[in-house]
């Protein structure tokens, strides 16, 4: 990767930033996504609105997030928060510490415990309090990146 600042004092106060690449990898997305939230006050609370409450999550605490349909379900330390929304979302809201590792979860590197190979060369992520879940074979590797493999 390469860096290089250029002076425009046509910018007066702001700051541009560009991105290049030769595709829009899995990388480049996570460092425009962390180019966006720069700055910004990071709260360790997720508000989840439910049905009937507004429930805070600390995200510390999150282990994944599974989205089916349009039902998502956070799994945290001390409890299952059941409402509705998009997995996009939701990692908009995330730091770096979460990963997308199948089209219907998220997982808390923090919380990963190991990973096993099953049929079709799929891995199942294991994590604490007992957790499981599907590791597809599209986003191994980016996995494996976060994980320095």
């Amino acid at each position: 990767m390469k860096v290089k600042f250029q002076k425009d004092p046509s910018l007066e106060d702001e700051i541009e930033v560009e991105v290049r690449a030769s595709a829009e990898s899995g990388t480049v997305k996570r460092l425009v996504s962390y180019l966006n939230k720069f700055g910004k006050r990071d709260r360790n609370l997720l508000p989840v609105k439910t049905r009937d409450r507004i429930v805070t999550v600390k995200r510390d605490e999150l282990i994944k997030v599974e989205v089916q349909g349009t039902s998502l379900t956070y799994y945290t330390l001390s409890e299952v928060v059941k409402t509705t929304g998009r997995l996009y979302q939701v990692l908009e809201n995330l730091n770096e510490d979460f990963v997308q590792v199948s089209r219907h979860s998220v997982i808390n590197l923090n919380y990963l415990e190991s990973l096993e190979s099953v049929f079709a060369g799929n891995m199942v992520a294991i994590l604490a309090e007992g957790l499981k879940t599907e590791v597809s074979r599209r986003y191994l590797p980016d996995l494996e990146r976060e994980l320095g493999l």
